[in-house]
């Protein structure tokens, strides 16, 4: 037990000084975070190009809607479920798309491989119903290339799967909203990018100082106390008396020029008077 609380606190004795560097380094985090934030949304402004998306929804049935029989039972449901799967591939078939590339409402030529580039689909949970979508830098072209599909593939999907139909609920819309990219996403990983990078610096940088920083830490690294502190005095004029001392106070640790006194210990100017000094003149003439 003796053993187990050392040890959680020699891991709390050398996480604290990390967080108290990083903490009195956060402004210096955040500033490159900001500075690379602002650098990554710029950039991707300027380097990528904006996408837009515009598609339908349509239903899977595993019957052919001219079929009489109206009812729809729990297979009927589980077949179209398994059939969404298929009719994502073959929506994506050059049949379909090269049909729908050549709708005279496109206004710019697209070979059915490009348009394949620009179509995706889903599905949505084995229930039969799929969404196929077309992405591309125009959106008039994105919406004219979804309408196209839109329009051919019912009629394709029954002659390729026999026995089946594909009914669409919702149309193409025309949309002028950005699909991609989102350039907030950019700007925040190009923040957190900037600032883990000054962390790591930070962190490494205090590693490598091997510097013995306080009396703690000099009494924690040695397990021994501490009986006195020399002062580090540094001369800064050359010939003069005027020295500085380190972080516990000018001159000395308790006091101007000596520990108990100005200019010495035992009183001002030393312990002997000088020749000079009214006193000393004094004590002259009494003795002549």
């Amino acid at each position: 037990m003796v053993e187990k609380k050392r040890r959680n606190a020699e891991v709390e004795i050398n996480i604290i000084p990390i967080l108290q560097m990083l903490w009195s380094k956060l402004w210096l985090i955040v500033l490159i975070g900001a500075i690379t934030a602002g650098a990554a949304y710029t950039a991707s402004k300027m380097m990528i190009k904006p996408t837009y998306r515009s598609g339908f929804t349509a239903y899977v049935n595993n019957r052919h809607e001219s079929d009489p029989n109206t009812s729809v039972s729990n297979g009927d449901l589980n077949a179209s479920a398994t059939l969404t799967d298929a009719y994502r591939l073959i929506i994506r078939s050059d049949k379909i798309l090269s049909q729908a590339a050549s709708d005279p409402s496109i206004h710019q030529a697209v070979t059915s491989s490009q348009l394949k580039k620009m179509v995706k689909t889903d599905s949505q949970n084995d229930t039969g119903v799929i969404t196929v979508y077309v992405i591309n830098e125009d959106p008039k072209l994105a919406y004219d290339l979804a309408n196209a599909i839109a329009k051919v593939a019912p009629d394709l999907m029954a002659e390729i799967v026999e026995g089946s139909s594909m009914s669409v609920i919702d149309e193409p819309v025309y949309s002028t909203n950005r699909y991609k990219p989102d350039y907030i996403t950019y700007a925040m990983f190009g923040f957190f990018a900037g600032a883990l990078l000054v962390a790591v610096i930070c962190i490494i940088v205090f590693f490598k100082d091997d510097t013995i920083k306080s009396e703690s830490e000099l009494e924690q690294l040695f397990s021994v106390p501490i009986l006195g502190v020399l002062p580090s005095l540094t001369a800064s004029h050359s010939g003069s008396d005027y020295y500085k001392y380190s972080k516990y106070g000018s001159y000395g640790s308790y006091g101007s020029y000596g520990s108990y006194g100005s200019y010495g210990s035992y009183g001002s100017y030393g312990a002997y008077e000088s020749k000079d000094s009214p006193a000393a003149e004094k004590r002259r003439g009494t003795k002549a």
